[in-house]
């Protein structure tokens, strides 16, 4: 069997589906990365988890009452997260500029706009008087949001013009999903905006959406046939398998989300076909979703079941979850499909099970190794 950065043998290149990652790979543990952007994915992931859980209030036992106790987590992860690299940076005024090829600033925009859909969401639901200043806060986390989100794409294309990024990955993809997130997030909270700046944001989210799309794709085709037919995914990188399905979710939350809210800014009959074409881009999606699910999946549970070490990373195996529980839930109250509705809720549980493991990996490895954290 082939090892990690090796050419595999032809028969290896047939079973890439089952033989990635590697079973021959025993990675050993590296020292945890301090405050930053690569903690990011555990702001997304307890973000939507908050989300997708108070939206499935009355249909899962508690979730709204776990709802508020995710979200206060998750603010506690974005603020810790933030002091922690701005003091990281006091100390090494530098580290920025070593930095600013990383893809996981993808991550930090769509970490800031999870958490801030979740609180809009959230407090919405519990505390109606405060509904005015959470869904401000949600406002002001999908601008700077969208526009960290725009500069990472932006850095990455020119990366890319210019020869200096590494071959597409399912990693480097977290590059340019983030105004895929925009899209969504933006939908909903142009409900509560007035006419013309509702209109505005509504444009952007379909323009965020339609990039976003576009690039998501062209880098994780490539990368699927890159990781299943020459080089296989490391032991550690096993939850990135899992990255891909946020393209499928998020595009379809993002595709409702839109046309919904554009109904009454539409004529009739274009309203009309918006909602269609998003709908028959769901089912699509949800076709094609299958099978990135099964092989994503497979690839999870192995990684754990060989012990995979802990690593940030662990949390690449969240928010792509809470995005098909997000665009089940929303798909299936669009269309009345009450089994796609109970897919999304099904998507709610594998997450919480995912965010509740990389959590407490997190936290056996920052008790064992304080100092390298």
């Amino acid at each position: 069997m082939a090892a990690w950065g090796t050419v595999p043998s032809p028969t290896t290149r047939r079973l890439g589906l089952l033989v990635s990652p590697d079973p021959l790979d025993r990675a050993g543990r590296a020292s945890l990365t301090p405050a930053g952007p690569t903690w990011f994915p555990a702001v997304m992931g307890t973000g939507i988890l908050a989300n997708v859980l108070q939206l499935s209030q009355g249909r899962l036992s508690g979730a709204a009452t776990a709802a508020v106790a995710v979200l206060a987590l998750a603010w506690c992860l974005l603020v810790g997260l933030v002091v922690g690299y701005l003091l990281r940076l006091a100390r090494d005024p530098g580290l920025l500029g070593r930095e600013l090829s990383s893809p996981f600033w993808g991550t930090v925009a769509m970490g800031w706009m999870s958490v801030g859909s979740a609180t809009g969401v959230v407090t919405a639901a519990h505390w109606p008087r405060a509904a005015g200043t959470a869904w401000g806060v949600d406002l002001a986390l999908w601008v700077a949001g969208t526009a960290l989100g725009l500069t990472a794409e932006a850095g990455y294309l020119w990366r890319r013009a210019h020869g200096t990024e590494q071959a597409p990955s399912f990693v480097s993809c977290l590059a340019v999903l983030a105004p895929m997130v925009s899209s969504t997030v933006g939908a909903v909270v142009s409900e509560h905006l007035p006419g013309p700046w509702r209109a505005a944001v509504l444009v952007t989210s379909a323009l965020c959406w339609l990039v976003s799309l576009v690039l998501g794709w062209l880098i994780f085709l490539p990368a699927y046939s890159r990781t299943l037919r020459r080089v296989p995914l490391p032991l550690a990188g096993s939850a990135s398998a899992v990255i891909p399905l946020g393209v499928v979710g998020q595009s379809v939350a993002g595709a409702v989300a839109i046309s919904t809210q554009a109904q009454d800014l539409l004529p009739d009959g274009v309203a009309r076909l918006a909602l269609a074409a998003a709908h028959a881009w769901g089912w699509l999606m949800l076709v094609l979703g299958v099978p990135m699910a099964a092989w994503g999946g497979l690839v999870y549970a192995r990684g754990l079941w060989r012990r995979m070490p802990f690593t940030p990373g662990w949390f690449g195996a969240t928010f792509p979850i809470g995005t098909l529980a997000l665009g089940g839930i929303l798909l299936g109250r669009s269309t009345a499909a009450e089994p796609v509705t109970w897919m999304g809720q099904a998507a709610v549980l594998v997450l919480v099970g995912t965010v509740s493991l990389a959590l407490a990996g997190a936290v056996l490895r920052l008790v064992r190794e304080p100092r390298q954290a």
